[in-house]
């Protein structure tokens, strides 16, 4: 919705407009909590005093932590020593709130819940399927590398809206306890399928070639939120204490796994980028008359402003170069896309494999129950064989 309204906001209130419409966001949605209020119910005391120098470390700390994931592509990682300071301060700030919850009594955040295996996979479920979903961010990066702003690409994210609406609502219609698995499986499936769609792009793609790419991840960006949610409320139901603990495990990972993506996203794309224009400069010599012919004629196509042979001979040459700068870029980003659709493909062999692995192990304590109740039926069989004797 950001970028089918971010031109007219950019052009009313400059970037104050977007944040003010971000803002405008946030106060529909707390009205329509107050609104819809939820039924009476259980209360609890949960807050502490403890609690708020619980918040007063980790909140920073992870501050500091999303800074360095949003910023460290742009600086780069290695070139600002801030970003690492922060980390520093990130790693200090959180580990001291961490021990401060590990060993209170009523703890905030139940730090042993959380570190439960079925805690854990879910966590980095949500985690690797937001990765999966940064895929979006390289499909910008893409679109902008080959010259295209947010004007030419408005009927994309028309499609994307409409795909995660409608993601919304099959997600609604078909969740139940019992397919929580196999609608995470799914999603997987789609998101695979759409990013591995994208990683053919060339130079002559443009948003149209990628609606259904893009409306297949965006359909199961949204649709996996319902099941992944109901797959831990589960826990809660028995314990409400943990509420909170969830909330939190639940927004962290959405976000970070967000920032996180974006940041693999951005410096897989610069390094592939590297790599690729690296080849392709290396057989690019005006020896070679493809090479001495693309130079003519990109400078002829500045033969009516520039008169001097010498000035066009260096535009064709800086002309070509950025031709191969974008083609570079393009198959950067062909392999970015490729490296989220094996990640989605290896997220979901893991999540099969451990499906699979936890049904055969719930039917396990079955089996030695019916070979003693077959024992006993055959020592039963015998006593009254005996007895008849």
């Amino acid at each position: 919705m950001a970028r089918l309204f971010s031109t007219e906001l950019l052009e009313i209130g400059e970037w104050r407009g977007l944040y003010f419409f971000e803002l405008g966001m946030c106060l529909v949605s707390l009205g329509c909590v107050l609104l819809l209020k939820l039924p009476p119910g259980d209360r609890i005391r949960a807050f502490e005093k403890l609690d708020f120098v619980t918040f007063g470390l980790f909140a920073p700390g992870v501050a500091l932590l999303c800074a360095v994931l949003a910023l460290g592509r742009t600086v780069w990682w290695f070139e600002a020593p801030w970003l690492g300071w922060c980390l520093a301060g990130s790693i200090v700030l959180t580990t001291a709130a961490i021990a401060i919850e590990h060993n209170r009594r009523n703890p905030l955040l139940n730090i042993r819940w959380l570190t439960t295996a079925n805690m854990v996979r879910l966590a980095l479920a949500v985690l690797l399927i937001r990765i999966v979903q940064s895929e979006a961010t390289g499909t910008v990066g893409f679109l902008n590398a080959l010259g295209l702003q947010n004007d030419q690409m408005r009927e994309l994210w028309l499609v994307t809206l409409v795909a995660s609406v409608a993601g919304m609502a099959a997600s609604a219609l078909t969740i139940t306890p019992t397919r929580i698995q196999q609608s995470l499986l799914f999603s997987l499936v789609l998101m695979a399928l759409g990013a591995y769609m994208d990683s053919h792009a060339t130079n002559l793609t443009r948003p149209a070639q990628m609606y259904l790419s893009q409306g297949l991840l965006a359909f199961a960006g949204v649709f996996f939120i319902g099941p992944v949610f109901v797959s831990g409320f589960g826990a809660i139901i028995a314990q409400p204490k943990n509420l909170i603990s969830f909330s939190l495990m639940f927004s962290m990972t959405q976000n970070l796994g967000g920032l996180l993506g974006s940041a693999i996203v951005g410096t897989v794309q610069v390094m592939r980028e590297k790599y690729h224009s690296s080849q392709l400069v290396e057989h690019l010599t005006l020896l070679d008359p493809l090479v001495a012919a693309r130079v003519q004629s990109g400078g002829g196509s500045l033969a009516g402003t520039l008169a001097d042979p010498a000035l066009r001979s260096a535009e064709g040459v800086a002309l070509l170069g950025a031709a191969a700068t974008r083609e570079a870029n393009i198959l950067a980003y062909n392999d970015v896309f490729l490296l989220i659709s094996i990640v989605a493909v290896a997220t979901f062999v893991w999540m099969l494999a451990v499906h699979l692995w936890q049904t055969c192990t719930a039917r396990r304590p079955a089996t030695p129950a019916v070979a003693q109740n077959a024992q006993t039926g055959l020592a039963n069989v015998s006593l009254t064989n005996s007895g008849s004797r």
